[in-house]
């Protein structure tokens, strides 16, 4: 979905979408979608930079980092975000960043591509580091058994040689 400017009253429009789960292409390898995605906010033009805020929710799958397994967990973020045009801001590029800058992003000055907007608040509402559990086990190493559902006969006594040196100092217990 793109708004386009030219077509905001007095500057304002309010927007509001349901994308159903294969309608945004793929996000990321980790992250499935498998809600529908609900999107709504407002768009705000003041001379030439655009305001957008809004809201979304919806579920993805993310896989565990220790084991794989997919994780569903709920999608809920608001979002606060301002654009301005390339030429406005290699106007300010020799200015320092702040912390509000962070939320600035570069458009064509044309429209806003809710799309965009939607894929990146999903990203960024995923955690970077997803367990299924806190006390998942992880897969083996060797045999790839996911150690949630069975133990594995690999074994385990053999020592990474980076930490050898260490064994020595405990009398090889």
């Amino acid at each position: 979905m793109r708004i386009e400017l030219v077509n905001l009253e007095h500057g304002r429009a309010d927007f509001a979408h349901v994308y159903q789960p294969d309608e945004l292409g793929s996000f990321d390898e980790r992250v499935q979608i498998v809600a529908p995605v609900d999107v709504t906010g407002n768009v705000r033009l003041e001379r030439t930079e655009v305001f957008v805020n809004g809201h979304i929710e919806t579920r993805a799958q993310v896989e565990c980092d220790r084991c794989l397994q997919r994780v569903e967990m709920r999608v809920d973020a608001d979002f606060d975000l301002q654009y301005i045009t390339g030429t406005d801001y290699e106007s300010n590029a020799a200015a320092e960043l702040t912390e509000d800058d962070l939320s600035v992003a570069v458009f064509d000055g044309q429209a806003i591509d809710v799309d965009e907007i939607v894929k990146e608040q999903v990203l960024l509402a995923v955690p970077t580091r997803m367990l299924c559990r806190p006390d998942c086990k992880g897969i083996c190493p060797d045999c790839g058994i996911d150690k949630n559902t069975g133990d594995c006969a690999c074994a385990t006594d053999e020592v990474d040689p980076r930490w050898a040196a260490l064994k020595n100092l405990t009398g090889g217990k």
